[in-house]
Parts: structure tokens; sequence; C-alpha cells
């Protein structure tokens, strides 16, 4: 972390913009300088600037999920601010953010002024911490942002930020365990969920534990279904889709390439 933390506030010194590591889930991880500028923090300090503030990064999260490269955009107050992907063996693991900057338009100096304004009860802070808020042209954010976009892909390179909680493989073990009965889950919807690529799934989640996800998933649902064939009031169908499978002719036959008998036969052996 201090290498990541020396990084940051050499990119702070190069740029005078803030910079600020995020994990996947949003929480921070290192910033440098340590404290928001003036304008962000007096902000940050009313509930509903705050909540403008969060959903504009949110968007910008959202955007960069979704389209896999460096971002640049202006908040709820107008002010511009960059943020990159970063990856750990080919899975989204965070965000390499910058910020908070202006131009020197006078229009969009009065623009920042105008929507802050309302959550200023003292004016003279206002213009105040707006007066220190760092100012850049549109090149030069421009170029920023795109060293830091240079820097955030090393970092991916050489798998600096890694998920803070467990491995992948795990991850994807407990999704599975906690969402088998939806008909909806695939391949394509677990890359989509863990933001990686088919590849890095498959082989995260094959190395760990040696058969593939379709695999694991089928006995998963087929157990599941030894279970639900306890109960005599369930009819097999709607056993098969309590457990997953859209089609119950599909279900039978897996279940019976696996366990040597039809889910009826199974029921009957129970009572026997």
């Amino acid at each position: 972390m201090e290498n990541l933390e020396s990084l940051l506030k050499s990119l702070y010194l190069i740029s005078g913009l803030n910079m600020s590591l995020f994990d996947i889930n949003g929480n921070l991880l290192a910033s440098y300088p340590h404290q928001k500028c003036p304008f962000c923090y007096a902000l940050s300090k009313n509930p509903e600037a705050l909540a403008h503030c969060t959903a504009s990064d949110q968007l910008a999260i959202e955007h960069v999920k979704r389209e896999e490269k460096i971002y640049i955009y202006q908040c709820h107050f107008h002010l511009y601010e960059g943020i990159m992907p970063l990856y750990s063996y080919g899975s989204l693991t965070g965000y390499l953010m910058l910020g908070q900057t202006i131009t020197k338009s006078p229009i969009h100096h009065a623009q920042v002024i105008e929507t802050a304004s309302p959550f200023f009860e003292n004016k003279e802070e206002l213009y105040d911490t707006v007066s220190k808020i760092s100012v850049h042209s549109k090149e030069q954010i421009i170029a920023f942002a795109q060293v830091s976009d240079t820097c955030a892909k090393y970092l991916s390179l050489t798998n600096q930020v890694q998920r803070k909680n467990e491995n992948l493989a795990q991850e994807i073990k407990r999704y599975l365990h906690k969402n088998f009965n939806s008909q909806g889950l695939s391949i394509e919807s677990l890359c989509k969920h863990f933001s990686c690529s088919r590849g890095t799934l498959i082989n995260h989640f094959k190395t760990r534990y040696h058969v593939t996800i379709h695999h694991y998933l089928l006995e998963l649902r087929l157990k599941e279904s030894c279970e639900l064939l306890k109960n005599p009031n369930l009819s097999i169908k709607e056993i098969a889709i309590q457990c997953g499978f859209s089609d119950p002719n599909y279900y039978s036959k897996a279940f019976k390439k696996m366990y040597q008998r039809s889910p009826l036969q199974y029921r009957t052996s129970l009572s026997l």
C-alpha cells in the first residue's frame, strides 16, 4: 500500500489533482492528499450535497464498468474528474480517480457557484472554497488523465490491486450456492456480475476446484432436488423449476445420468 500511496503522491505533485484509489465496492483504499479539497469537504458536511456527489461517482463507476476504459466527466457541481478501471488477473478490482478541478472560464466558475450556493449559508465561505479549487485547461485535464490511465494500466498488469476479500473462485462458489435456483444463471451472467472475462472466470474456478462451473452447478441443483423429492406434495416439474432447470425433461435426464434412476424412482425408493 505504501508503494501505491507513493504513486498517488507523485501524480498529485505532477498534476495538482487529488488522486484516490478505490476498491470494486467503492471503498477508499488510498489517497493523496489525505483530505478532500476545501470545496468538496464543505459540501460533504451537507447530507443532500453529499448525496449528489455520491450519485455522480456511482454513475461514473457504472460507466467505467460498462465501457472498460478511462472516463472524464463533470460531477454534479461541475468539477472535472476522471476515473480509470483497475484489474487483477483480468478481473475488475477497483478504480483510480482524479479530481477535482475547474477551467479558467468565467462561465464555468459561475456554474460552480450557482449550483453549490444552496448548500452554503455563508457565501464568503463559498467564494473562498471555490477560489481554492485547482484550475487547469481542458487540454491539461485530458493529458493528466491519460498519464494517470497509463499508471492504472501498469497497476493492472502487475496485479497490485487485488480483491480485498476472498479470491474470485471462492466468490463464484458462494454466488452459485446463493443463486443456483435462478434459471438466468449462466457463464455470461457470471462474467457480468464479477466484471471479468469468460476465460478468467472459467480458469479461476477450475484451477481451484478441479471441476467446471457448469458441472458444479449441475451437481448443486441435483443435490438440492434430492432434498425436495422428499416432499410428496411437489411435482417433478415444480422441483425442476425450483432448482433452476427451465426444462423438466432435461432435469430428469441429468438426474438419471448422475444417480442411475429417474427422479420418480428416487422418490419411490425413499418410501421403501
